[in-house]
């Protein structure tokens, strides 16, 4: 049974992130639904003295306009921002913006009634059916205000879930409604679950990268203690710490005095793809863990406070993101030069194409090219990166838009293209090993044998189902340290 995920304003990371869009049923620390009462009681008590964004007046360009109908304005702020368009997202991202919105809500701040809080944390592990079924463009990054208004239609009623029918969970108020789409919690979400995944590839990278260096009979001093010197940074220590331990006793001796960049410079381009992915997870975790809403709610029942600011703006998400992205096309590159050396380098004393001996065989020749598609994928992602987009929009109040939806679709799209790269690497480097006859030894030959559900034989044939194969391989050789467990 999957581990529960405890909602409690302030430890969401992104283990039980993963766990909340696999389905686990989501707990709220008591103590963190308390604080969501404070927050409940110190909103009321200040929209009865003074004006509200939001709350007793309209939205956007409308900010100065006052509205008395608690009940109405909400629903119409509901209705009138479930605008949103395209593919319906996937139920694993939807249940993981649910725990996200759930747990800042429980940060306090917000002013939303607790039950909203609630009712998001047990849509978490609901039955896929009961989903909201969310769309996935509309908002601009100053909010995902489209998604979150189509969840809370969901909620009371007057939009279908993912199973056709209607439930009535809750009934919103002005209280609840601007509060509700305040927050980036699809793209946090999103983000987070392409980044953990991409971490996690990354390290897998290694031991792929391992069994190349064996294959080609690279020369480790690239990664030597000494070379480690030259390069003193987290991530490019830790590839080289995790291939010299691989490497140690490895048959063979090194082809070359030195090797081409794909193998020598492995830890210099792979190591800044680490380091960006851990700096992108702990920009996630914290967003998640952070009641940022606006306005925001502070103080007390006696000396209630409201600021009105632009805390859910998600540059530090996005640029995250695009350093991320940049990061991986070097790491791509290595690896595409990698493939190519394997394939086609008539020093390696390996057959062209890694072919058998019937005159004019492709062997793997494709591989080259679906490597390729796949880097330029991750190089299109990252070239014209989200960062730099904006808009302007509602007369020119919100001109800033961050566009954090749009930055994890790409991560997304990016990730998917390095795990078949990887894949393709995996295939070739599995073809190579065996034609030297070459077996590693210690764990990276524990990680060769993973690979016997590889075909054996080196005849033209379809490759699609063998790289598919190599996919699910690839995800099953990540390694951690204690420092990012």
């Amino acid at each position: 049974m999957t581990q529960p995920v405890h909602l409690d304003g302030h430890s969401l990371d992104l283990d039980a992130l993963e766990r909340a869009a696999r389905g686990a049923l989501a707990s709220i620390d008591p103590a963190a639904m308390e604080t969501a009462r404070r927050s409940h009681r110190t909103a009321a008590q200040v929209s009865s003295r003074r004006a509200v964004y939001g709350r007793t007046t309209g939205v956007g360009a409308a900010r100065d306009e006052s509205t008395d109908s608690k009940v109405e304005h909400g629903l119409r702020l509901l209705r009138s921002h479930a605008a949103g368009w395209g593919e319906v997202m996937p139920s694993s991202v939807v249940r993981a913006a649910l725990a996200v919105r759930a747990n800042q809500l429980l940060a306090g701040g917000s002013g939303a009634s607790p039950v909203l809080a609630q009712a998001l944390a047990d849509l978490v592990g609901a039955p896929e059916g009961e989903l909201p079924v969310v769309h996935r463009y509309g908002s601009l990054g100053t909010g995902d205000l489209t998604a979150l208004a189509e969840v809370g239609l969901a909620l009371i009623g007057e939009r279908e879930r993912s199973g056709g029918a209607r439930r009535t969970d809750l009934q919103l108020t002005s209280a609840d409604a601007l509060p509700l789409m305040s927050s980036n919690a699809f793209a946090i979400a999103e983000t987070g679950l392409h980044a953990a995944s991409l971490h996690a590839l990354a390290r897998a990278a290694d031991t792929v990268c391992a069994l190349s260096f064996v294959a080609l009979q690279g020369n480790p001093e690239a990664v030597s203690e000494t070379a480690a010197a030259a390069t003193p940074f987290r991530g490019a220590g830790e590839v080289i710490r995790v291939l010299r331990e691989l490497l140690v006793d490895q048959p063979g001796t090194p082809a070359h005095l030195q090797d081409f960049f794909g193998l020598r410079t492995w830890p210099q381009v792979h190591g800044p793809v680490l380091d960006t992915i851990l700096d992108l997870k702990a920009v996630v975790e914290t967003t998640a863990n952070t009641a940022s809403e606006n306005p925001l709610f502070t103080g007390s029942d006696d000396v209630a406070e409201v600021t009105h600011h632009g805390g859910f703006h998600a540059a530090y998400l996005v640029l995250a993101v695009d350093r991320t992205l940049l990061a991986l096309t070097r790491s791509a590159q290595a690896v595409q030069s990698r493939i190519s050396h394997t394939l086609t380098d008539s020093d390696s004393g390996l057959p062209l194409f890694l072919s058998d001996s019937t005159m004019g065989s492709s062997g793997v020749l494709i591989a080259e090219y679906v490597a390729a598609s796949a880097l330029s994928t991750i190089r299109g992602v990252a070239s014209t990166p989200s960062s730099v987009q904006t808009a302007g929009v509602s007369a020119g109040i919100e001109d800033d838009a961050s566009f954090a939806g749009q930055a994890a679709l790409r991560l997304g799209e990016a990730t998917a293209a390095y795990r078949r790269m990887l894949a393709v690497e995996l295939v070739c480097t599995v073809r190579a090993l065996r034609m030297r006859g070459v077996v590693p030894v210690g764990e990276l030959g524990d990680a060769f044998a993973r690979c016997a559900s590889l075909p054996a034989g080196v005849e033209d044939r379809d490759l699609s189902p063998e790289l598919a194969t190599a996919e699910r391989i690839v995800e099953r050789y990540a390694v951690s340290t204690p420092e990012e467990r």
